[in-house]
């Protein structure tokens, strides 16, 4: 085989490789031995079939297959050779070949480009910190009220508004006749939670208690029921009760709908929480500091094809966003400014992931089959009697495995790297704790997202979990 170097800037490598006819003709003899252990010709027995007439039978066939094989066997091999780390996949373009004559073709590729020494014990790093006070109990408890409602009976000329409970009950029919699923009593739902059909709740608006209602809907295309889905239903709903939302005060009484023994338990629970929810954004401003430092302190030229594949990602990710938001279409040069600034966030992304890597391989970090199952099941847990199928489609799915492996890598690294490095702590407050730079990207290239700012308040997530069960 011959490698013959074509061209070397920056990244960018070409080569020509020569695959002589010889090759070619050994690796076509060989499978045609093995067809011809099993192949059925008249006149012959199998094993004993004449090599001129297995290549006359089967050459055209077997050709394909040979000359794909031996362009990934040979470009392999010639990367080996060479010494070359790729960055991606090789691009290959066959140049020549006639039966009988060499194999020539051209692999284009990118390299990995080289990380420099750190020395991890020089890097002197600042951990801030935050401890939750009292007013942020109190503002985590008040969030908590506000989704933990309880609904009292309003005046019978009170007239159902959306926020409002109603209790009723209601016979569906379609085409005149009533439908299997379609009569319930005593349903009890909050009008605007979306719980029913669409335009279903709306259409409850402005009755009082004791009327009769005909409410009139379309089910949809894709509704779990195949024998209602797409066809429209007419509802005689008679309203019982309409319930207004009364005031919670935060109390005993308030901790014991929780499931807990009194409010001083409940303002620990929360307490609690939002030291957590501190605890992950200072992990966050710390990768971000660790992020910035290696990324001061390499220098270097990135792979343009994996720069350009995580620009698209992040602009089909964030053009999905505009349109989901209902953004209206931007002139061309606000659209370039936004390409500019996505595709710096690109490289951004692709050069810390590079440096974590290497300094990942250098330093031997590994991730083990136990912990990539850990992180399975805890997505897995985020879907209730649904865990099994989640871990199944995951399995199935070897490249949504290899997404939970590179991000545990990448925090792991980051931790040797803390572990490594000199880390003072100081305490702020909150609102300094938040205060992320907006330049700073996350630690991850895989992400696809910066992380947002969080709201004190959502470290009441387990509690509003409760609650949402008690209404």
């Amino acid at each position: 085989m011959q490698i013959t170097e074509i061209k070397s800037e920056g990244l960018s490598r070409e080569y020509k490789v020569v695959v002589p006819a010889s090759e070619l003709d050994r690796q076509l003899e060989l499978r045609l031995q093995e067809i011809g252990r099993t192949a059925k010709i008249p006149g012959f027995r199998p094993g004993k079939i004449p090599m001129d007439m297995l290549k006359q039978r089967y050459t055209s066939s077997v050709m394909g297959d040979i000359l794909e094989s031996t362009v990934s066997s040979s470009s392999q091999r010639a990367m080996e050779d060479k010494s070359l780390r790729p960055a991606s996949q090789p691009k290959i373009e066959i140049t020549s070949y006639e039966e009988g004559a060499d194999l020539e073709y051209k692999m284009v590729l990118e390299i990995m480009p080289e990380i420099p020494d750190l020395d991890l014990g020089k890097l002197s790093l600042e951990r801030l910190y935050a401890e939750p006070d009292e007013a942020k109990v109190t503002e985590g408890l008040e969030e908590l009220v506000k989704v933990h409602k309880r609904f009292e009976p309003a005046k019978a000329s009170h007239k159902a508004e959306m926020g409002d409970q109603v209790l009723f009950d209601y016979v569906g029919k379609i085409d005149g006749v009533a439908f299997n699923g379609g009569t319930g009593q005593d349903e009890e739902i909050e009008l605007g939670s979306g719980r029913f059909i669409p335009g279903y709740e709306e259409q409850m608006v402005g009755a009082s208690a004791g009327d009769a209602l005909e409410v009139k809907v379309t089910f949809p295309e894709t509704y779990h029921a195949p024998e209602v889905a797409g066809k429209e239903a007419i509802f005689d709903v008679a309203l019982k009760e309409v319930r207004i939302s009364a005031p919670i005060a935060i109390d005993d009484v308030l901790a014991k709908d929780m499931e807990l023994e009194n409010l001083e338990e409940l303002k620990q629970m929360v307490a609690s929480r939002l030291e957590r929810e501190y605890g992950e954004i200072s992990r966050i401003r710390l990768k971000r500091t660790i992020s910035d430092i290696l990324l001061e302190k390499c220098k270097i030229d990135l792979p343009e094809g994996m720069v350009e594949d995580e620009f698209q990602s992040l602009w089909e990710r964030q053009e999905e966003a505009r349109k989901e938001g209902g953004e209206q279409d931007e002139d061309k040069k606000d659209e370039e400014a936004r390409r500019a600034e996505v595709r710096s966030a690109a490289e951004r992304r692709i050069l810390l992931a590079l440096v974590l890597a290497e300094l990942g391989h250098r330093n031997n970090v590994k991730v083990e089959d136990a912990e990539v199952m850990k992180a399975l099941q805890a997505e897995a847990a985020r879907y209730p009697g649904q865990e099994q199928q989640v871990i199944s489609y995951y399995q199935q799915n070897p490249q949504m495995i290899q997404g939970f492996q590179a991000q545990i890598y990448e925090e792991k690294v980051l931790d040797f790297i803390v572990e490594m490095a000199e880390v003072t702590e100081r305490k702020v407050d909150f609102k300094e704790l938040i205060a992320l730079p907006e330049e700073s990207a996350p630690a991850t290239s895989s992400s696809g997202s910066k992380p947002k700012k969080k709201k004190a308040a959502k470290a009441t997530k387990e509690a509003k979990s409760k609650a949402a069960k008690k209404k």
